[in-house]
């Protein structure tokens, strides 16, 4: 910014067309180093005459009655000392006229708070000071009376009467300003965002009420000296509205409590916002949680079916397993028993005939050499593998119902071999039984014959 204004509050006169006063306010927060900003307005009240008109033009919700009557006199309820004659109007149709009035001059002011943060000033720097009165020059000069201002920024005239080179001010109302504010206020006039004079303050003399009485003569003097009528003149119009003082600021302070209560507004539709898009982040990871828990539970769901069915079919292949061992064991144990039997009965018939003969060595005269080179008993052959024709070690049945060792019948099997050994026909399965009565007629003959027990 160029010019300093530090020290004291600056202060901008501003009316209720914002459109009007932009370039004005903008010149302010570009040019001036403004820490604490003051928005001088003067609020010009409707004149009720016109009511009719005013509500048929800008509040047609209202409902008029017939027309009979314009000089039946009526209170102002804003203004208690004004009279107005109203065309029969009730008193809460006038009072919605007046508000509503007032509400735009609301919105206006705070359109221009707005701009000041716009610009990169604080809002609690931005104040609002105003006044209800029917002159505006009138009014501006009160409320720097009032306000003690030192600082204060207007329009030299309207923006649209802006001429390039343009020096002196035009507007009626800064012109009654110039002339009637203290001697000590320094007034800048604006017209079309370009500054075209400033009033500069003097303080050569103690500011005091008692000034106002200085003479016309001084008063010319003063003004052939800066330019502009004297700052000295007493200000008449400075107790004519002091009864009006309650009420203006009765209506400052309705407009700040209004402020207020919109900034909480915004503040409880902001939090409100931001709670709400924080429930829909919380449903939205919700919903994903749910979507992932519900894919997990199909997954599951598919899984245990699966695995359900491969229980059964394994329980099948086992129920089918027993069946064929049964069948096994009941064809091939009948079978092992009478050989075992048998084998039994020759090897308790052998050892009789061994006895008997050791018996009749004895006694008889038999020499001896009959008896020296006893040969040794051969297995029985379902002793012996069918394929390694070996004793078996490991004996187990096979699909064909014939017992092998076992590794010689895997073996046969991992080298292409599908059929039996024996019958050459195909086996049903590649199922192994162990043959555990047999293995234990093996054993115990080995056991008796020991000389095979190493043999391979």
């Amino acid at each position: 910014m160029g010019e300093s204004a530090d020290g004291d509050a600056v202060y901008v006169a501003v009316g209720k067309d914002a459109g009007k006063n932009e370039l004005t306010l903008l010149w302010v927060l570009r040019n001036l180093r403004v820490k604490k900003l003051y928005l001088l307005h003067v609020h010009q009240p409707i004149h009720m005459t016109a009511s009719c008109e005013y509500m048929l033009l800008f509040n047609p919700i209202l409902h008029l009655g017939s027309v009979t009557s314009m000089a039946a006199p009526m209170k102002n309820p804003c203004f208690p000392h004004q009279e107005s004659h109203t065309s029969g109007l009730e008193e809460s149709e006038i009072n919605g006229i007046l508000q509503l009035e007032l509400n735009g001059t609301y919105e206006s002011l705070h359109w221009y708070r707005v701009l000041c943060q716009n610009e990169g000033m604080n809002g609690q720097d931005v104040d609002i000071t105003c006044i209800s009165m029917e002159d505006v020059g009138e009014g501006i000069v009160e409320l720097i009376y009032d306000n003690d201002v030192r600082k204060l920024v207007m329009g030299a005239a309207a923006d649209t009467r802006y001429s390039e080179g343009m020096a002196h001010i035009t507007s009626r109302k800064a012109k009654y300003v110039s002339q009637h504010v203290p001697h000590h206020c320094k007034i800048w006039f604006i017209c079309n965002g370009n500054l075209i004079q400033i009033r500069e303050g003097r303080f050569d003399r103690a500011y005091s009420p008692d000034s106002f009485s200085e003479s016309s003569d001084s008063a010319e003097s003063l003004y052939s000296q800066t330019g502009f009528a004297s700052s000295l003149i007493p200000y008449e119009g400075t107790r004519s509205g002091r009864h009006e003082t309650d009420r203006v600021r009765e209506l400052e302070r309705l407009y700040k409590d209004e402020l207020r209560q919109r900034r909480e507004t915004e503040e409880a539709l902001q939090r409100e916002r931001d709670g709400h898009k924080k429930t829909e982040l919380e449903r939205d990871e919700a919903l994903s949680s749910a979507r992932n828990a519900h894919l997990l539970y199909d997954r599951e769901l598919r899984l245990r079916r699966e695995l359900v069915g491969e229980i059964a079919k394994a329980k099948e292949e086992i129920e089918k397993m027993k069946m064929e061992m049964e069948e096994v064991l009941n064809m091939d144990c009948p079978h092992i028993i009478e050989t075992y039997q048998k084998e039994r009965d020759d090897a308790i018939k052998t050892a009789e005939e061994l006895l008997r003969h050791l018996n009749m060595e004895g006694t008889s005269s038999m020499p001896p050499s009959s008896l020296s080179s006893p040969v040794p008993d051969e297995p029985p052959s379902y002793f012996l593998c069918p394929i390694s024709k070996e004793i078996m070690r490991d004996p187990h049945v096979a699909a064909d119902g014939y017992t092998y060792e076992a590794e010689e019948l895997r073996e046969w099997l991992r080298h292409g071999g599908e059929a039996s050994p024996i019958t050459n026909l195909r086996l049903r399965n590649r199922n192994l039984t162990p043959n555990l009565t047999l293995r234990s007629a093996i054993r115990e003959w080995l056991q008796q014959h020991p000389e095979f027990r190493d043999s391979p």
